[in-house]
């Protein structure tokens, strides 16, 4: 009988060795996963911030060396009125004849690259100021080119680029 409790005594250790081998098995083998659970990967936490950041807005607009003593809105004004106010100079100097009537509002696009220098994208306007107007474009052109050199808009402390459309209300008589 003695014998016989020593056997199962052997038995039931080395049961419980191959238990307790099996356990420590499976806890290393599932603990990687509970370690980087808890971790954030860093294109989650790109993602995240991508997805955080409205790419349609700016923190500072651009701004002419006239108006960067200005913040927020009546910066982004000022901008705008001297950006209208040297356009409107422009095309104050030249008298345009015309054949027909004009009454257009052209749309200038415009950027502000992350150096702060202006560029013409494209002008949109009809058909009909086209042809009665065809140096406009050039005239715009020579306008924006002249423009004094913007301080480019600020989105989270870099530089970006922006871009807008200036409008202008076109009303020439024959």
């Amino acid at each position: 009988m003695h014998k016989l409790r020593k056997v199962v005594f052997f038995i039931i250790i080395t049961k419980m060795k191959q238990l307790i081998t099996y356990c420590v098995f499976i806890i290393l083998c599932t603990s990687c996963d509970f370690i980087n659970s808890g971790v954030v990967k860093e294109e989650t936490i790109v993602a995240q911030e991508k997805q955080a950041i409205d790419l349609s807005t700016v923190d500072e607009f651009p701004s002419f060396p006239d108006c960067d003593h200005l913040t927020g809105e009546t910066q982004k004004e000022c901008f705008f009125q001297t950006l209208t106010n040297q356009v409107y100079e422009r095309l104050t100097q030249n008298e345009f004849v015309v054949s027909k009537r004009i009454q257009d509002t052209i749309q200038v696009a415009l950027e502000v690259d992350s150096k702060g220098i202006i560029k013409l994208v494209h002008i949109n306007k009809q058909v009909l100021t086209a042809q009665q107007l065809p140096s406009l474009d050039s005239l715009i052109n020579v306008a924006i080119q002249n423009l004094p050199k913007a301080s480019p808009a600020n989105k989270r402390g870099n530089l970006v680029a922006t871009k807008f459309v200036l409008p202008i209300i076109l009303n020439v008589a024959e």
